[in-house]
């Protein structure tokens, strides 16, 4: 008798033990269910018409994009142009809920997702809002924005007259009380199809102790300029604009660095007889600045074929100057280029915004040119030295020796993710609201 009650305790105690781990294992799933079905839930939609490909057409995933506020809702279709996939928040997910990884790309022309891959379970679609030209035409009250992009990015071009709508106020976020010709005010040059809005700051800069001409660099003849000692991450003028302690980087504010995107500048060489013989100069300056063309020209003066040359940034910087193609663009005349001629030389600056006059600059030699980006190279300068290409007083497009003391007007480019307010004049400039 002892044994049947021992052995019927045994089953009892065994049934709620099987008891127990059942209803353990039915936690587990209503919890695993309930996490699965609110990950669904919260962030998948079903399309009726997907644009993936090679996605079966039951598949789950999301679309979610960012508003104005900066909180991202669902959606149920691709957003138009100006918005970017953020590839570090998107990505497909396989049937064992494991992310796969580069899984994702986007055609923002075609607004098409490319999934990558043919073992999803799900995807999640994340867009985040980025600057546009439609973002500064809806204030361009004169059409100064090129209609197209010329020299890689769509530019305001013509006089002052005409360009009324590119001041930026750059002091920190949300600031909007700049004045024109006040320390924090910018203008802006373009904006890229990345959305990267170029500025330029409208006044020379000038440094802590007060000075506001600065050397290229102080090495720049041939024995010192050996190696790589000339070329612009080892210069004075690098070093001025991007490392010094009392560099202009270092006293903008940080809530404004942050919204500096990062760029692999060009530095030079354009020949100065090259140069000088140009007639279409803005579209030719640009594609030789930047690589595109390294054909080879010839130097009157010596009667040799020199091969072009051009030098990028390894290591991405965040402030530059102008370009030489920057100055040609922004005057609205069909000849601005190096030509001696007074009449064709004054183009560039009586039909443009950018020159220094047209901004509170001073006629003064010294004071009224202007440093660029673009260097002369050693092998076509008498003298046997480098230069750099300036814009002077007058206007036209001159060299110096990269000692000389000049002004520089501070360059660079925005993140495509900002969000500006205002309405770019200058009396109510446009700021970063975020």
């Amino acid at each position: 008798m002892s044994k049947l009650l021992t052995k019927r305790k045994g089953e009892l105690y065994n049934m709620e033990r099987r008891k127990t781990v059942i209803f353990v294992i039915g936690v587990i799933l209503i919890v695993s269910t309930f996490l699965i079905c609110h990950k669904h839930t919260a962030y998948q939609t079903q399309l009726d018409e997907v644009k993936l490909k090679d996605v079966e057409e039951n598949n789950m995933f999301a679309i979610m994009v960012k508003d104005t506020d900066g909180e991202y809702e669902s959606s149920n279709e691709f957003p138009g142009t100006g918005y970017k996939l953020n590839k570090e928040k998107s990505g497909c997910m396989d049937n064992n809920n494991e992310l796969i990884p580069n899984s994702l790309s986007y055609d923002e022309k075609e607004q098409k997702v490319i999934v990558n891959t043919g073992q999803t379970s799900y995807c999640y679609l994340y867009f985040d809002k980025q600057m546009s030209v439609q973002d500064l035409e809806k204030y361009d009250t004169t059409n100064a924005l090129s209609d197209n992009p010329v020299g890689g990015m769509y530019r305001y071009q013509g006089t002052n007259d005409v360009v009324k709508n590119n001041y930026i106020c750059l002091g920190s976020l949300n600031e909007t009380n700049c004045e024109d010709k006040s320390e924090n005010m910018y203008r802006i040059i373009g904006i890229t199809e990345e959305g990267n809005i170029k500025v330029i700051k409208q006044m020379k800069y000038k440094s802590s102790d007060g000075t506001n001409k600065f050397e290229w660099n102080k090495k720049y003849s041939a024995s010192d300029c050996s190696g790589n000692n000339c070329d612009w991450p080892n210069t004075d003028i690098y070093k001025t604009l991007n490392t010094n302690d009392d560099s202009f980087l270092n006293g903008l504010d940080n809530s404004i660095k942050n919204k500096i995107e990062p760029q692999k500048w060009y530095y030079g060489d354009i020949g100065f007889y090259y140069e000088k013989s140009l007639t279409n100069s803005a579209d030719q300056t640009y594609k030789i600045e930047v690589g595109q063309d390294i054909t080879q020209y010839y130097d009157n003066n010596e009667n040799l074929i020199i091969d072009q040359k051009w030098k990028q940034l390894n290591e991405p910087a965040l402030i530059g100057l102008i370009y030489l193609h920057d100055y040609y663009y922004q005057a609205n005349a069909v000849n601005c280029h190096l030509n001696l001629e007074k009449e064709t030389y004054q183009k560039c600056r009586d039909n443009g915004w950018m020159h220094m006059l047209n901004n509170g600059g001073s006629t003064d030699g010294a004071e009224g040119a202007e440093w660029t980006m673009t260097r002369i190279g050693l092998e076509d300068v008498k003298g046997h030295s480098f230069r750099a290409w300036t814009t002077t007083p007058n206007s036209y497009i001159n060299n110096d020796y990269l000692n000389a003391m000049r002004p520089v007007r501070p360059v660079f480019y925005l993140k495509n993710d900002i969000k500006l307010e205002g309405k770019g004049t200058t009396s109510e400039p446009f700021y970063i609201a975020n």
